[in-house]
Order: structure tokens, then sequence, then C-alpha cells
């Protein structure tokens, strides 16, 4: 849950270990610079008083640049990779685990803002895919390898290999993942 993490996010993201291919992304994607923002918040965040300051300044900094929204105090697993890195959504009790893939406009967050998000915010098995436009919402269990299609609301707990799509997401069949 921090900068140890970086590098199987980054290789997750380049889809390979090669050096060059790696080191390229690492100096010219945005994603992989959003990811290290994100992870570098994840770490400071441990530090007593200096880390609230300091989480808060850089989530600040991940919503005026990225115009995303992701707090520093969600889960996030390694092998993390944003494809399209603006207008993301993840609340700060989101559980997400390994090698997720997380696209443009995807929400992770509260069904009813009315309640604290304690409780009431999605977890997320390993491997899964969140298309374009993808709203996970309200203390949803998502299992593993699971694709959620674009623009889909999602609001029940799916099995693993489950793929999802529409307002709401309903199963449409099993993945091959």
């Amino acid at each position: 849950m921090s900068i140890r993490y970086l590098k199987e996010d980054l290789a997750f993201s380049a889809q390979t270990n090669r050096s060059l291919v790696l080191l390229k992304h690492a100096l010219v994607s945005h994603t992989v610079h959003l990811t290290i923002l994100f992870r570098a918040g994840q770490s400071l965040c441990k530090i007593p008083y200096l880390g609230v300051a300091a989480r808060i300044i850089i989530e600040y900094l991940i919503r005026v640049i990225y115009s995303s929204d992701i707090s520093c105090r969600a889960k996030i697993g390694p092998g993390l990779s944003i494809v399209h890195g603006h207008d993301i959504v993840i609340g700060a009790d989101v559980v997400i685990g390994r090698n997720t893939k997380i696209f443009n406009g995807v929400t992770f967050g509260n069904k009813d803002i009315s309640q604290t998000s304690f409780g009431n915010q999605p977890s997320v098995g390993d491997g899964c895919i969140f298309c374009t436009g993808a709203k996970v919402l309200g203390s949803v269990k998502i299992g593993n390898n699971v694709i959620v299609g674009a623009n889909s609301v999602l609001l029940q707990d799916c099995d693993d290999h489950d793929i999802v799509a529409g307002v709401p997401a309903k199963f449409i069949k099993k993945s091959k993942l």
C-alpha cells in the first residue's frame, strides 16, 4: 500500500518488464505519474501529523492536475493500471485488489451520500477491469477477474469471472480470464 508497489504498478501498466519500455512509461505516461502521486500519498499518510497535511496536498494536486478525486486512504493493491487518468473517483474506504485496470470516468463510492463512507464503499478482488464511465456504488463485493462494462452502474455483488454491464448493471456472461 505504498511506494513499494510502484514497480508492479509500472510493469502491469506497461505490460512488460523490459527496462527501456518501463523507463519510457515512467518518464512520459501521465497515468503513471498519477499512480506515483497516489502511492506517495499512501506512503506519507503513515507519518503521524505530517502525513495528514501531505495527504491533503497530494489529493489536492490529483484533483487539480488530473481532474480526479482519489483518496490516498483507499486500499489499492499492487499492479494498479489507470488508463486515461481523468475523472476518476475513489473513496476513502474503497478496497481494490491486485492487477486492476481502471479507465477514465470510473467511480467507486457511496450509494447513499447521507451515510458515512465507512462500510458503504466497494470492495474489489484481483484482476478486475472497470471500463470507461463505470460506477460502482455502495458496499458492493466484487470477485476476482470481473469486467464491468462501459457506463455501467453496478449496485450489487459480483462473483469471480463475471462480466456485467448496463444501468443498473446485470450479469452478461462469465469471462475467460
